[in-house]
């Protein structure tokens, strides 16, 4: 029998392309399973009726609420740092934005200025006001709303006092600002209430706010809040690292808004400032590794930022958060990036790292 040699190499050559296409089908990586893992959300806010009315009511010079019924235009210190509207109070519409944006659980907080404004009585009076309202959401929507507790920092006794019955009432964690009325946080005067929270092994959530400076001309173009917290992040959280407040307190869980800022980006510059210069620092390591001892929102706004921010901290560090229902929020653009990493890191994210320190 003979063979047609243009036979056997067409043959051969189907056979080869087959070859190919099997190696290369085999090598594909299959595409990733929708995600099962829950979201939770532990960067959204609310205010409530309750609290705008304590805060129309102290008068503080340095904390001005727009008048209406419902909204109105919060001015700190002279500076406009957002705006109240329907939406910031209203759980039911809060509850049908998390439905769209297939969000499971909110960890609702106390944005900025808190209640860090009126007078010792006023202060305490409104974190009681406020943490009640968010009990008794967490009541009505039963298992869509956990809280955060708002405490009148400025009191150790009073926010002591306070954190120990809104735990009791259901909090979960603790909300606070990055420095409290220009006061920083690793400040000693703050230990006793620092020693209570550890305690409890509540987790911290730490919002930037305004700095108490505004040399760097932060009054125009939204620089407060695109500057300005951030700046004041990196300001925070550098300091209570420097300054061995985190080697105080190893226990605590905080947790860095907006990705940590430009912290990050700056691990490189702090570890060669802490190697090469007398800076004093009691800290025994090098200042990055404490960066991978925080936690972090998810809210960077862009798909490289959320992997450079997993890359420097680690994906068991970082947690989906929207920052709803302010004009930046991005509930589907956090869950988009957050499901556009690897599946490991993507479930860490999306509510892996919450479970592990709130209690849920």
């Amino acid at each position: 029998m003979t063979i047609d040699r243009r036979a056997l190499l067409t043959g051969a050559g189907a056979l080869g392309m087959l070859s190919v296409a099997g190696v290369t089908a085999a090598v594909q990586p299959a595409a990733a399973a929708p995600s099962q893992a829950k979201v939770i959300d532990v960067h959204t806010h609310m205010f409530s009726k309750g609290w705008m009315a304590a805060v129309r009511a102290a008068r503080d010079p340095n904390f001005q609420l727009g008048e209406g019924s419902e909204d109105g235009s919060l001015v700190y210190r002279g500076a406009s740092i957002g705006r109240i509207v329907p939406t910031m109070l209203d759980f039911d519409s809060r509850i049908k934005a998390m439905d769209a944006a297939k969000v499971d659980i909110a960890l609702v907080s106390l944005t900025a200025p808190n209640v860090y404004w009126g007078t010792r009585e006023q202060s305490a009076a409104a974190a009681r006001i406020i943490n009640d309202d968010f009990a008794a959401a967490e009541k009505k929507y039963d298992g869509r709303i956990r809280w955060m507790a708002s405490l009148p920092w400025q009191n150790s006794e009073d926010s002591i006092a306070e954190l120990r019955r809104a735990r009791k009432n259901g909090a979960i964690g603790v909300c606070m600002l990055t420095n409290i009325l220009g006061a920083r946080l690793d400040d000693a005067r703050f230990d006793a209430i620092w020693r209570e929270i550890e305690a409890m092994r509540l987790p911290v959530f730490i919002h930037p706010t305004t700095p108490m400076s505004d040399s760097l001309g932060l009054g125009e173009y939204g620089f407060f809040n695109s500057i300005g917290f951030m700046t004041d992040t990196v300001l925070c959280f550098e300091r209570m690292i420097m300054s061995g407040f985190m080697d105080r307190f190893p226990r605590l869980n905080l947790i860095a808004c907006h990705g940590g800022g430009y912290l990050p980006y700056l691990a490189g510059r702090f570890d060669i400032m802490w190697a090469r210069n007398d800076l004093h620092s009691p800290i025994k390591d090098a200042p990055s590794t404490y960066l991978r001892r925080l936690y972090y929102d998810a809210i960077v706004y862009e798909q490289d930022a959320l992997e450079f921010l997993v890359k420097v901290v680690g994906a068991d560090r970082v947690m989906y958060g929207s920052d709803y229902p302010f004009r930046i929020a991005d509930m589907d653009g956090v869950l988009k990036r957050t499901d556009a990493l690897p599946a490991e890191q993507r479930d860490a994210v999306r509510s892996g790292n919450a479970l592990k320190i709130f209690d849920l």
